[in-house]
Formats: C-alpha cells, sequence, structure tokens
C-alpha cells in the first residue's frame, strides 16, 4: 500500500470517527418534581416489559387504566397527571409545570438506570437491561415524559 493512500484512509478514518456523536454524562440534578418521580417508579423501574407499570401508577393515584386495546391510559382524579402504557411505550404526563430543570431532572433520573451514558440533551437513548430505549420529554402543551423501545 502507497503511504499516501495509507495516510489517506487514516485521515477518513480519523474523520468518520470524529463526526460520530457521543453521549454527554449529565450532571446529577436532584429529582424534585412529582411527576418525574412518578415516571421514575411507572417506567424507568418497570423497563424493559413495563409489567408492574399499571401497580406502580396506582401508587400515584391513578386506579383506574382504560383499555383502548393497543395501550391502556389513565388519570389521577384531579387530571393533573396521566399516564400511557404499552409493550413498547410509557408515558407519563402533567400539565405545564414552570420549572426550567425538569429535563434535567429527567435525564439524570434515567441516568440511574441506564448502562449507557445519558446525554445532555432529549431525545436521548438509553439502554435498560439490554435494550435500546428512546428518552424524551416533550413541553408542547404540557409536559410529557416519554420512554420508547427502540429497536
Amino acid at each position: 500500500m502507497s503511504n499516501t493512500l495509507f495516510r489517506t484512509l487514516a485521515l477518513s478514518s480519523l474523520l468518520v470517527l470524529a463526526s460520530c456523536t457521543t453521549a454527554t454524562p449529565t450532571v446529577s440534578t436532584p429529582v424534585t418534581s412529582k411527576a418525574i418521580e412518578a415516571f421514575v417508579d411507572i417506567c424507568l423501574k418497570t423497563a424493559p416489559s413495563f409489567a408492574g407499570s399499571a401497580e406502580a401508577a396506582k401508587r400515584f393515584g391513578i386506579n383506574d387504566l382504560q383499555d383502548m386495546g393497543f395501550m391502556r391510559s389513565g388519570f389521577t382524579a384531579d387530571k393533573n397527571l396521566s399516564v400511557q402504557l404499552s409493550e413498547k411505550e410509557c408515558v407519563v404526563t402533567t400539565p405545564t409545570q414552570p420549572d426550567d430543570s425538569l429535563t434535567r431532572q429527567l435525564l439524570s433520573a434515567a441516568q440511574t438506570y441506564s448502562q449507557t451514558p445519558v446525554a445532555d440533551r432529549v431525545p436521548s437513548k438509553v439502554r435498560i437491561q439490554d435494550n435500546n430505549f428512546i428518552l424524551h420529554h416533550d413541553r408542547n402543551g404540557g409536559e410529557a415524559y416519554v420512554l420508547m423501545r427502540n429497536k
């Protein structure tokens, strides 16, 4: 192999590797949000199968889950906390919260359960018990904390 070809291939390889993004570990942010506490118990602790998520939801006042065929959903009596549960996805929602630290709290909480570093932004890939998930916080029209299986 010529020296020029070797250098070209080496430089190309370095550029490809440099362009790969890796997760930047998040700085630990204490969880103070009741909704994120619910998300941890209902979604993160029951992943990857989400078995036990309905029982966890009851501990947060969501006693009646409606079976929609493809998912189950329910609300607290005051409608301030809801869940949507399926085999592939677990979502906790609330009305809009005036707290700029919610995404950081979510990412920090997820790091405890992820086998891989959690990025410092959403959406973020997380790996829980050898299963890949997408973690997201959607603030459009309220707060939605989402853990979705990534197959």
